[in-house]
């Protein structure tokens, strides 16, 4: 009897279950059945769904991060359908399917098409050389894209869902790649760009539509010293002053001091040469220039104002090539090949200074005195498709002598930078990894007699680093990208104490710092970027200090010709440098976050409108950037000994600003213009009486232009200049401190200058190269006094000086 009323109720239950689900079906099927009246017309996804919920009397349950909500959908039909066949008209393309909850609720549920991954590598025919920073663009042709760029080994990936696609890949001075391709399996491609020939022709950003979040590039203005001047490409740039040649240079308002210069990766504690119209690196060997400002990608850390990636190149694998080049302050010797061919090469750069050989055929007054030599030295070794590993090597010193009694050369000054690194990058599909160990070391050393101190014998300074470090990245898919890793580093800074003494003292600190960074597609026009570095700064002897310092980015392109953006960025630096006179000195102010001087941190906000042109682009953007704990030298205050208490002073500061952007081409013609309006703030306790005070970087107005034209198609020329406000001084006529009174209340002139140069460049057909350029550096004009070049031995009327280079490439 008990189990026939078990099998009864078992029954009733299995009946009140089905005729509940065909109920419900019922239900579906009825709500999504119902017809409502549409007329003809053009409107959004999302307008359509409004028209859907508010007609139909009912609530549509989507992801919208699955469906393109501003795509525009149009029906041309008036007349009365059913929600289900209006949804596959709205959403024509999209695999999706529909359920009813109670109280009138559609669900739309979007399938997720299949996706398939698109690996490769990208790099130049010819040489063989990973090219970093390759746009990649896949194009379904029916107004979706999808695009990535390749890193600094070359590699790139991208996910699609299955279907035809055309591929392009564009690299500033290379001939584009474009293919069709069927995404309908994992691809793993080997791509080889062919270099183009004549690459003013080839500089535009019309490429760069559909970057979104992706770094551009800035045409160079061809106005450099060096025939392969990178640098050129950075001074021309909106809020940016300083030598062309990447020395001492000033970002939005912050000091120089607070600008990071990277090479493959590495700090050099101190760019620059004595003669400051050598460029900082030799062009010969350098791959590209990348440089940050404003906001800052997650991994970079440690300067307030900008960092500058230089990498060099890893050496061609196919044939042994040499380039000769000959400036007006240097030569120089590139050696690159293969030794293992496809596998193994390296690159040996060599450069010296040569106007100094000279000097004893020149009055005194016009002698150099001064000399300098730099050489890098690289090995790459492809260990697989997907792997690779990299030595490198740099030195390079300047040394400023002058004859003692018995005519032998007595080193005065004598600067000197080390790098030595071993890097091993890996990826495995969607994930990559670098480590890398490296140590780098800058000296400063300065004859004790020559600097006015009653004592023998060299005063010294500087700074050696032992760092290591590892990054991953992860593409998931085209939606989200992750980025993290973690780095050591033990450092050690040799300060010069001076005085009655003379003698040097250690002070060793550790560092420790991991990060994490993200990238996120939000929409089809809508991307943001967020990350956090976090930092343990651990001197030995003194107070520990932990960093955090968060990133945002958000970038929203309505369509291919704009691009809105909104950036954030706290940075700090544990590093304060203050100099003294026009040449960096063991004597200057240099300090560690230590004996109470605290990290100089800042934050950058910054919002911007980019407009892309058929051949250019215009950018227009505003920022303010606060800077907390900055360092400056009192007023009247005369150095003596290193009690630093008795001539720093600490306090906080702001800087504000407008800049303005404007490049395009015009079949020869090529014209860039830039503008800002700055302000750079300082206040101290020591001086709260005089309020608010302009910074030594305060320049309000800077207008830079530069105009090109390709008189064929080997030969083109280029006029430019530019003009800004004269910077604070704290000295007189004289060079002595001001008075208290004056303190930060004098300007220089308005400085302005005007170059002009012309540039020649042929290839033949074995293969070599020859590179002619020669200008007019300040044809007329008023340039700084760090920008005169004291140390270039010809000069014309009001320090015109004529340059000249030439490069052959064989």
């Amino acid at each position: 009897m008990n189990r026939k009323r078990h099998v009864i109720f078992t029954v009733f239950i299995l009946l009140s279950i089905t005729f509940g689900h065909g109920q419900q079906a019922t239900v579906t099927s009825n709500l999504a059945e119902e017809r409502i009246q549409v007329t003809a017309s053009s409107a959004t996804v999302l307008q359509w769904f409004d028209k859907i919920e508010k007609e139909g009397h009912l609530t549509l349950s989507y992801n919208a991060s699955l469906i393109d909500l501003h795509q525009i959908c149009q029906i041309q039909v008036s007349q009365s359908m059913t929600i289900s066949q209006l949804l596959k008209k709205i959403l024509k393309g999209y695999q999706f399917e529909t359920q009813v909850l109670p109280s009138r609720k559609l669900v739309i549920q979007i399938k997720r098409a299949l996706s398939f991954s698109l690996h490769g590598i990208v790099e130049e025919e010819d040489s063989k050389e990973r090219l970093y920073g390759a746009i990649i663009i896949l194009d379904n042709g029916k107004g979706k894209k999808w695009h990535t760029l390749s890193d600094a080994n070359g590699h790139f990936s991208l996910c699609a869902p299955e279907g035809n696609y055309q591929l392009s890949i564009n690299y500033l001075g290379y001939q584009p790649y474009v293919r069709s391709i069927l995404m309908d399996r994992k691809h793993d491609l080997h791509i080889s760009m062919k270099p183009q020939l004549f690459e003013m022709e080839e500089i535009t950003v019309k490429s760069y539509k559909n970057r979104n979040e992706l770094e551009n590039l800035t045409p160079s203005n061809m106005l450099a010293f060096s025939g392969n001047d990178l640098f050129s490409q950075i001074w021309i740039l909106p809020g940016v002053t300083g030598l062309p040649t990447g020395y001492n240079f000033q970002v939005d308002g912050g000091g120089y001091d607070e600008n990071l210069l990277l090479l493959d990766g590495v700090p050099v504690y101190h760019p620059g040469h004595i003669n400051s119209m050598l460029p900082v690196f030799n062009g010969d060997a350098v791959k590209n220039i990348i440089f940050h400002k404003g906001f800052f990608p997650t991994r970079l850390e440690g300067r307030l104002s900008s960092v500058t990636e230089i990498n060099l190149k890893d050496g061609n694998k196919q044939e042994h090539v040499r380039t000769l080049s000959l400036d007006m302050p240097s030569a120089s010797l590139t050696l690159e090949g293969p030794l293992i061919k496809d596998k193994l090469s390296y690159i040996v750069s060599g450069r010296r200074s040569w106007l100094d050989f000279f000097d004893n055929l020149l009055s005194e007054e016009n002698r150099l005195n001064h000399s300098s030599y730099d050489y890098n030295a690289k090995l790459t070794y492809n260990l697989s498709p997907s792997s690779s590993l990299k030595l490198l090597a740099y030195h390079a010193q300047d040394n400023y002598h002058l004859p003692d009694d018995e005519g032998d050369q007595l080193t005065i000054l004598k600067w000197n930078n080390q790098i030595y690194q071993a890097t091993y990058n890996v990826s495995s599909g969607k994930l990559g990894n670098t480590t890398s160990v490296f140590y780098t070391t800058h000296s400063n050393r300065a004859d004790a007699e020559a600097l006015g101190f009653d004592s023998e014998g060299y005063i010294q300074s500087g700074i050696k680093s032992l760092n290591v470090s590892t990054e991953f990245t992860y593409n998931p898919e085209n939606i989200y990208s992750a980025r993290w890793g973690s780095k050591y580093m033990y450092e050690t800074y040799n300060l010069a104490t001076f005085g009655n003494t003379i003698r040097s003292r250690k002070e060793p600190i550790h560092q420790f710092s991991v990060f994490h960074d993200n990238l996120v597609r939000l929409h089809q026009k809508l991307n943001i970027q967020v990350g956090v570095h976090f930092i343990g700064y651990l001197p030995q002897n003194y107070r520990s200090y932990y960093s955090i310092q968060p990133r945002f980015s958000l970038k929203y392109q309505p369509d291919d010709k704009d691009l809105f953006y909104v950036h954030f960025s706290r940075m700090e630096q544990f590093y304060h440098y203050i100099r003294f006179s026009n040449l960096s000195l063991p004597t200057d102010f240099r300090m560690p976050s230590i004996e109470g001087y605290k990290p100089r941190s800042s934050e950058h906000y910054e919002l911007g409108w980019k407009h892309f042109l058929s051949r250019g682009q215009v950018e227009i953007s505003g920022y303010y950037k606060t800077r907390r704990n900055v360092v400056a030298l009192r007023p009247e205050a005369f150095i003596e000994d290193d009690q630093w208490s008795n001539y720093i002073m600490e306090g906080d500061g702001d800087s504000y600003g407008i800049k303005g952007y404007f490049f395009n081409t015009w079949k020869r013609w090529t014209l860039q213009l830039s503008y800002a309006y700055t302000r750079s703030r300082e206040w101290f306790d020591d001086l709260k009486e005089q309020g608010r005070l302009p910074s030594l970087y305060d320049i309000p107005h800077q207008i830079g232009g530069a105009l090109s034209c390709q008189l064929t198609k080997r030969a083109s020329v280029s006029l430019g200049g530019l003009v800004r406000s004269g910077k604070v001084t704290d000295l007189d006529q004289n060079f002595d401190p001001l008075p208290q009174e004056d303190f930060r209340k004098v300007r220089e002139p308005m400085n302005y200058r005007v170059d002009a140069s012309y540039t020649y460049k042929k290839e033949f057909r074995t293969g070599r190269l020859l590179l002619f350029r020669a200008g007019l550096y300040n044809i007329v004009g008023n340039p700084p006094e760090e920008e005169i070049l004291n140390f270039y031995s010809v000069h014309w009327h009001r320090n015109c000086l004529p340059y000249g280079s030439i490069s052959f490439k064989f």
